[in-house]
């Protein structure tokens, strides 16, 4: 076995961890004299948790951790992200993080230069489900809410990742943890991480959080908001879109209802989306329009400008968001698309419905009409493996059979004694 780094001297687990299709995490903990083993020639496990709850049969396969990612978590114990191979050592095109490093070799120059800097929201809720504060946007009050957020950039700083701010977002309890440009693969890892980090710091302080997108009645849904770039290509020194820029966002735009299934993929997700002032409910794009699926910034501080993705919740597989993302940016690169100009009215007074003057396509309302729309579109389905595209959509289609079939308390309190 080599020599281990020095600030990895000591460690006695390592925890191999991946993600399913739905974008649950997982892990396997490996004694860690074994993990140069694990590296090189793979570890057993049961691919079918790959499945996640839509488990059925058992599939050998193997787990081979990324070196690149193994950080120390406690004293005693390390963690590495990890691809699934098949028994013959050959990548499964099924495992997420396998899609989207296939999809970063395929689109070579474009892949290398995009960089993804994430806004991630979240509730923290005390041992029984309620948030732990009544705080508003930005509030600047201490607790525990704050404690999470912040001790959890303490502990990504050890990783390499260095949290650009954290702070208290509009619902209560409800917090923003905001990540650094990262390339693709990187950003999707460190997605994965942060949200692992905050349930484990969370649990120390007897505190839970969520990434559920709308998991409090009346209160605004978290977001996972991704500020996209491609070397400085996308917007221009005075604000606007380059012919670049005007390209790769239509090739997202072309493809929003798609992408929904990816970046909105539960059933709750579509109670956030068309829900509020600044949750999209359209394809369109502006520069400060915040209902906008799509919003450029401008060169702002010391942060350059970028394209910022705002379909997306955090309950999303960040491997097949962001594969997605980079397919169809590369679909309208490719076809030099054209983009349809901006739908700048204000967050208060935008309604997708009253327009007459843009031509624009509606984001689904339900998680079924996402998954017609992600099966649909050829750009989207030639991108990912079948596998993987027949796991990911029979999965969410028995959710939202279940959730149909469920009588709510809703429908109990309007129902129940109107007969």
């Amino acid at each position: 076995m080599s020599p281990a780094p020095a600030d990895l001297v000591g460690l006695r687990w390592v925890r191999l961890s991946f993600v399913d299709v739905f974008g649950a995490t997982h892990s396997l903990q490996l004694p860690a004299a074994r993990f140069d083993d694990a590296v090189s020639r793979g570890e057993p496990f049961d691919g079918s948790a790959l499945e996640g709850r839509a488990r059925l049969l058992e599939s050998d396969m193997l787990l081979q951790p990324d070196p690149a990612t193994l950080q120390r978590v406690t004293d005693e114990v390390g963690r590495a992200a990890c691809n699934v191979l098949t028994p013959d050592g050959q990548p499964w095109p099924g495992d997420p993080r396998t899609a989207l490093v296939t999809i970063i070799e395929d689109l070579g120059e474009l892949a290398e230069g995009y960089e993804a800097a994430a806004e991630l929201e979240l509730y923290v809720l005390d041992a029984d489900g309620r948030p732990v504060d009544r705080g508003g946007y930005f509030d600047d009050a201490e607790g525990p809410g704050i404690r999470v957020v912040r001790d959890t950039a303490k502990r990504l700083a050890t990783h390499g990742i260095e949290a650009l701010s954290c702070h208290h977002e509009a619902g209560p309890g409800q917090y923003e943890i905001d990540l650094p440009p990262l390339g693709p693969l990187a950003a999707a890892d460190a997605i994965v991480l942060t949200k692992q980090t905050l349930r484990d710091v969370a649990s120390g302080l007897g505190l839970r959080v969520t990434f559920m997108p709308r998991p409090v009645e009346g209160e605004p849904g978290s977001g996972l908001h991704l500020h996209q770039e491609v070397d400085g290509q996308l917007v221009g020194p005075d604000g606007k879109l380059t012919d670049v820029g005007r390209h790769f966002c239509a090739g997202q735009l072309a493809s929003a209802r798609g992408l929904s299934a990816l970046a909105a993929p539960t059933v709750n997700s579509y109670k956030r989306l068309h829900a509020g002032p600044e949750a999209p409910g359209a394809a369109v794009w502006a520069h400060n329009n915040r209902a906008a699926l799509l919003r450029v910034r401008g060169v702002l501080g010391g942060m350059g400008g970028a394209v910022e993705y705002r379909g997306s919740d955090p309950s999303a597989n960040p491997y097949l968001l962001l594969g997605g993302l980079l397919a169809t940016a590369a679909h309208g690169l490719e076809g030099e698309l054209e983009l349809p100009p901006p739908v700048e009215e204000s967050a208060s007074n935008f309604d997708p419905a009253e327009g007459d003057s843009v031509r624009f396509d509606p984001l689904p309302r339900n998680l079924d009409e996402a998954l017609d729309a992600l099966l649909s579109d050829d750009v989207l389905v030639d991108a990912f493996d079948t596998q993987l595209l027949s796991r990911l959509v029979g999965g969410r289609r028995a959710e939202a059979e279940a959730y149909r079939s469920h009588v709510t308390t809703w429908e109990l309190r309007r129902y129940l004694d109107e007969a």
